[in-house]
């Protein structure tokens, strides 16, 4: 047998087999060796010992696994893993790794023996998540914070004094006098609030002076 394809949603089931090539697809079952150059495809491939040039599979179970490079998103050896390069994105299991260079995310290895080991990034880490909350948080309150605080303003309160019949609709902020401490008003308290009052005309807001006990004196707008 040169080639062996095994389709999607499919099992196969052999008691030994050696061939050239074999694209997995479904499901590979081999209850003792299974030797061959290249094994490829996105399937599941279990077999009691494995030897293989380039294994390339979604899930690879075996007891013993021999190859020179091995790729899989899940790779469980119960006893002795040999290869040159290994790569494993989701998870990796084996009694005893030996390895030239071992890629791996999660790993419940017993004893390894590797020249390079790389710990890859995990995906939709919980980490990441709280991550790209944070910068949405950031983005919604930076572009739409304004508008929503805006809003908020234009509702009247219940307990709110009522404002003068003449100023116009929209919201209005009350600067009372205080009664108990004079304030000292010097040239440069003066201009900090024209600047103060002349931004917030800009923004539609009208400035207006509660009235008090003081008859005699003007309102300020």
């Amino acid at each position: 047998m040169k080639k062996l394809f095994v389709p999607r949603g499919e099992t196969v089931t052999y008691n030994c087999l050696h061939t050239d090539r074999i694209v997995v697809k479904g499901v590979l079952r081999v209850n003792g060796k299974l030797e061959a150059k290249e094994i490829l495809g996105g399937g599941v491939v279990e077999a009691r010992e494995i030897v293989c040039d380039d294994l390339r599979a979604a899930g690879v179970s075996a007891d013993f696994v021999t190859a020179r490079r091995i790729t899989a998103d899940k790779l469980f050896v119960r006893f002795e893993c040999r290869g040159q390069d290994v790569a494993v994105r989701d998870y990796a299991a084996a009694g005893y790794m030996n390895a030239g260079k071992l890629s791996v995310t999660l790993s419940d290895i017993q004893a390894c023996d590797a020249d390079e080991i790389i710990t890859l990034r995990r995906k939709n880490s919980l980490l990441g998540l709280l991550w790209a909350s944070w910068w949405r948080g950031l983005f919604l309150g930076l572009f739409y914070g304004g508008e929503k605080e805006a809003r908020t303003d234009g509702k009247k309160p219940e307990d709110a004094p009522k404002a003068e019949t003449s100023a116009p609709a929209g919201p209005v902020i009350a600067a009372a006098n205080s009664q108990t401490a004079p304030i000292v008003q010097d040239d440069a308290t003066i201009d900090m609030l024209i600047a103060v009052l002349t931004e917030l005309q800009k923004h539609g807001y009208r400035v207006s002076r509660t009235e008090t006990a003081h008859a005699g004196e003007e309102d300020a707008a």
